[in-house]
């Protein structure tokens, strides 16, 4: 008989060493601090963004704190960038194509920029971006509404970009 139990770890200790199991790079994290970052740069900016923003009740704290979680995430995904292409720069100069030394720098930094690590990483900022101004734009809607201000209903408008559209008019 096969055993349909379930796996993944069973104890509290356990689950909080599992937890770091998927980190990487550290853009994917569920802690906003991992290893080697300083909590107390984190600390301060914290506290500016709830100063800046000074949120009441519940909701508006939990959009202040996705803020200032997005930021720390988009800082951390532009030193990753930045580490990423200067170590994909120093793997390139290894290995000289035979090109003089202008044709062979933008033949690094086209190879470098077309990198699939680079690409991954910008649509982490990109979606890091979106989730910072869908919080800022939703908590400025709801201090609006605390504040008597007539406020609209948020619009969602959903763009598919398909590259077929109008391939067939003439």
């Amino acid at each position: 008989m096969e055993n349909k139990s379930k796996g993944g770890p069973k104890t509290t200790e356990g689950k909080a060493i599992s937890k770091y199991n998927a980190i990487k790079h550290g853009l994917l994290s569920k802690e906003v601090l991992v290893d080697g970052e300083d909590e107390k740069t984190l600390l301060e900016l914290n506290q500016s963004v709830h100063d800046q923003f000074q949120p009441v009740g519940p909701i508006e704290k939990m959009l202040v704190d996705r803020v200032v979680s997005n930021l720390w995430r988009l800082r951390r995904a532009v030193f990753v960038e930045t580490a990423t292409m200067n170590w994909y720069r120093a793997d390139i100069n290894l290995f000289p194509i035979g090109q003089d030394d202008e044709q062979q720098e933008r033949q690094n930094v086209k190879n470098m920029l077309s990198n699939e690590s680079i690409e991954t990483i910008l649509r982490y900022e990109t979606t890091i971006e979106r989730s910072i101004f869908r919080a800022l734009h939703e908590l400025e809607r709801i201090q609006a509404k605390r504040n008597g201000k007539d406020v609209s209903i948020p619009a969602v408008v959903d763009v598919n970009v398909d590259s077929s559209f109008r391939k067939n008019d003439q």
